[in-house]
């Protein structure tokens, strides 16, 4: 089965007020399907980030808050992600 993996970035805080951005395409956040099967060799993936400029944000003291979230297609609700 493929899992669907997301990240979030400061996801404490508004889409359109966030301070960290993904270097590619400069959003909050990333989704990809990651293919699981027996035999099949690890997968990693390298995601740069950036902090906005300081002048374009007033909230310099809270943390960056980040969320990674794996999940089972929904099509198959026979399956159950463990540990």
């Amino acid at each position: 089965p493929d899992l669907e993996a997301e990240l979030q970035l400061d996801r404490l805080k508004p889409r359109v007020s966030r301070r960290v951005l993904l270097l590619q395409g400069h959003q909050s956040s990333w989704q990809e399907e990651l293919v699981v099967a027996p035999g099949t060799p690890p997968v990693c993936s390298n995601l740069t980030a950036y902090l906005r400029d300081e002048a374009e944000f007033k909230d310099k003291l809270s943390p960056v808050a980040l969320s990674v979230a794996l999940a089972l297609p929904r099509e198959d609700p026979a399956l159950v992600l463990y540990g």
